[in-house]
């Protein structure tokens, strides 16, 4: 039986609406009414349900601010808004927020009502049997061999091995001709810093079961922080156009946006080689922007070669006083072309900006912060405003310089005491950076100098410890807990507790809380 939540602050509507059709006939049950939004969210805390009718226009919280914060908590959620016709504005926002559907109050039939919940029953039902599936599919024979398969050549990537001393593993699908693709997360420095480390390797993994769940036959491996490496056949030269249609599946369900090399090879001694020219077919977002899906065939990539290379006139133009960004552009026509790859740009860069700083006399001036900053850009683009910023500010008189050595340390230990006074709060890499007043990337060097952990994953840490304390001393609902441990989605919250401790928070809780009873 599917649960119906009820919400109206009008008694009659709710009566109304519930006594209109038999629910029990359709396999649900009304689980409850409330008369408005806070008494709604008060219930949704204490138990879940399937379906939730909506009034939109309701004292203390509405409905459209029901439906978002019910949302989070449970994403299966299936919501129908009840409106007047001067809502339309509001039923608008709803159905953009994922709403199935809208009725009016003065024209409401049975039949419109029951259209509309037959329609999230059968869409539950659709989830629930993919679910099934999933859950099915990850525990059978087919599951664990592919993973063997993800295992066998994760080995010879990391043993560089050409040539397997055993193929018994191996699909035949790898004998022929195969895609393989190097797919990254971009502004993955930006996930991690707002969100986390754990959150962009829950991200990836959960790519990687998208991927089994998808593409009938392949290889999905993490091979990296923010990457992955897939394998796909190529049945007739389709790998590319079904390799594109699944990145843009992707990126529409997880609301991001990838980068990918696309290259074909052939046989299982070509896996290495796929894997290096993939990556380095990936490398073209550097120069062509983000977002795209760069195919390259193996002769067209090449090893770029280390060349000496006379910067005189670039730095004469710096040193007479001439517009930063007309030295760059001395740069450009080297860069753009393609005589380099990506690394070998970055580290140019660095020599301009060092160089620059050698002509100033002022060699220390955060030096290795400014080549960290040009090392991380994503794009050429980035790079370049970042190297115009850092090459003008050397020009300005105002540069902070550091003649006390313990000055950044002294900066963190204010921004460490900060953090531990409100670390339960809506705390941001920015709001931190201003308290301290530096810039947001020069404050996330500083700190992870500093530290040793980026500034969100400590704050991660430093709730989980806090959400340990509260699981242990008290019966509070784990909403409830990760709201006072400064996590705002209970989901989140439970899947990064378990990912750093090992066990759900519940489980968390009754293992320590009998430990302590055993005590006392």
């Amino acid at each position: 039986m599917y649960r119906v939540l009820i919400v109206d602050d009008e008694t009659a509507i709710r009566k109304g609406i519930s006594a209109f059709i038999d629910w029990e006939k359709e396999g649900v049950l009304v689980e409850d009414q409330c008369g408005n939004g806070a008494e709604a969210l008060t219930a949704l805390e204490k138990c879940s349900y399937d379906i939730l009718i909506t009034d939109i226009k309701m004292p203390l919280i509405d409905g459209i601010e029901l439906m978002q914060q019910a949302l989070e908590l449970y994403r299966s959620l299936k919501v129908i808004l009840i409106s007047n016709y001067s809502d339309f504005e509001y039923v608008k926002e709803g159905l953009k927020l994922g709403a199935v559907d809208y009725l009016l109050k003065l024209t409401l039939k049975k039949e419109d009502l029951l259209a509309v919940l037959r329609r999230c029953i059968s869409m539950l039902e659709e989830e629930r049997k993919k679910h099934s599936e999933l859950n099915h599919y990850q525990q059978g024979a087919v599951y664990l061999a592919r993973k063997n398969v993800e295992q066998e050549i994760k080995r010879l990537i990391v043993q560089e091995q050409t040539s397997p001393l055993s193929t018994s593993w191996a699909p035949a699908w790898l004998e022929n001709s195969y895609a393989c693709v190097y797919l990254m997360l971009d502004e993955a420095e930006e996930w991690r810093e707002n969100y986390g480390y754990l959150y962009v390797q829950l991200l990836l993994e959960e790519w990687q079961k998208m991927f089994y769940m998808q593409v009938e036959e392949g290889a999905a491996l993490l091979v990296a922080e923010s990457v992955m490496f897939l394998l796909l056949p190529d049945h007739d030269g389709e790998a590319e156009q079904r390799l594109l249609q699944w990145k843009q599946l992707l990126e529409k369900e997880w609301q991001i946006s990838t980068s990918a090399g696309f290259v074909t090879e052939q046989g299982i001694d070509s896996i290495v080689k796929g894997f290096a020219n993939s990556r380095s077919a990936c490398q073209r977002r550097f120069f062509e922007g983000l977002g795209g899906l760069y195919c390259m065939n193996s002769s067209e990539i090449r090893i770029e070669k280390e060349e000496h290379h006379d910067w005189t006139p670039f730095f004469e133009m710096i040193q007479s006083g001439d517009p930063v960004s007309s030295a760059i552009e001395v740069a450009l026509e080297r860069w753009k072309s393609g005589a380099l790859n990506p690394e070998q740009v970055q580290q140019e860069a660095c020599s301009l900006v060092t160089g620059a700083y050698h002509l100033h006399d002022d060699a220390e001036s955060l030096l290795l912060e400014r080549h960290d900053l040009l090392c991380r850009a994503e794009t050429m683009e980035q790079m370049v405003s970042l190297l115009i910023s850092q090459l003008e500010d050397i020009e300005t008189p105002f540069i902070r310089k550091q003649t006390d050595k313990g000055y950044d340390k002294q900066l963190i230990t204010k921004a460490l005491e900060y953090i531990a006074a409100h670390f339960t709060e809506n705390l941001t890499l920015q709001s931190v950076a201003d308290i301290v007043h530096l810039s947001k990337s020069y404050f996330s060097l500083y700190f992870k100098k500093q530290t040793g952990r980026n500034f969100v994953d400590y704050l991660i840490e430093l709730r989980i410890r806090e959400a340990k304390r509260l699981l242990v001393q008290n019966e509070n609902r784990i909403y409830d807990v990760a709201g006072a441990s400064g996590f705002k989605d209970v989901k989140y919250f439970s899947k990064v507790f378990k990912k750093v401790t090992g066990v759900t928070p519940m489980e968390y809780r009754e293992k320590h809380q009998a430990t302590r009873s055993s005590i006392d």
